[in-house]
């Protein structure tokens, strides 16, 4: 599992949580989509929590291009941004949608339905 955020505290906090549920988890970090990529060439994930607000990608544009190289990562993306726009883009990754202040009852929610098969990217409806 990869913990994308530019905060390291953030990215403490998350791994805490994380590792609290599913001790027996290998937990990587990465501080944005470029070093998640680079992360991910050598140590191959299947679940990853994403910050939304990030230099470079955020962390819809994040997801999206995770999900076209490895579309069976499960992702939830956190953000304190709950406007429906950023939902909805949320949403059209594939992504679960995380509230901050995170609760670490969202995070094993979470966590525990890693073992169902992953969201997929929304399709658009034909025309």
């Amino acid at each position: 599992m990869i913990i994308v955020d530019d905060s390291k505290l953030s990215r403490m906090h998350v791994r805490a949580m994380v590792l609290r549920n599913k001790p027996d988890w290998s937990v990587v970090e990465a501080a944005n989509g470029d070093e998640l990529f680079r992360t991910i060439q050598d140590t191959p994930v299947d679940v990853a929590i994403i910050d939304y607000n990030m230099p470079g990608d955020n962390g819809v544009e994040t997801a999206a291009k995770l999900r076209t190289s490895h579309p069976n990562v499960h992702v939830a993306i956190i953000t304190a941004n709950a406007q429906d726009a950023v939902v909805t883009g949320i949403r059209a990754v594939g992504a679960a949608f995380m509230p901050k202040p995170l609760e670490e009852e969202q995070v094993t929610r979470f966590l525990n339905s890693t073992a169902l098969p992953p969201r997929r990217a929304a399709q658009a409806a034909p025309e």
